[in-house]
């Protein structure tokens, strides 16, 4: 990640849950130009987002989750 957007990543990491869900839409919408894919993004993310707030599901704390992404990754690498 280049410094302005890990900058960017810690100062929406300060902002509430329900903020930083609006804000991965609002970037999911930004970046998308299909919009039945767009569509199916926002639905799979509030999903998941109440799925944490009822309870359903657990968070994982991000360094936990990044350390993970990283491991799976340098697994595919090493094969």
């Amino acid at each position: 990640m280049n410094p302005t957007a890990d900058a960017v990543f810690q100062e929406a990491m300060q902002l509430p849950e329900d903020s930083r869900m609006s804000l991965v839409e609002r970037l999911i919408v930004a970046m998308s130009s299909d919009h039945a894919i767009e569509s199916e993004q926002v639905t799979l993310a509030e999903s998941r987002m109440q799925d944490l707030r009822s309870g359903t599901v657990q968070g994982v704390p991000v360094e936990d989750a990044i350390r993970r992404v990283r491991e799976s990754l340098g697994a595919r690498v090493s094969a």
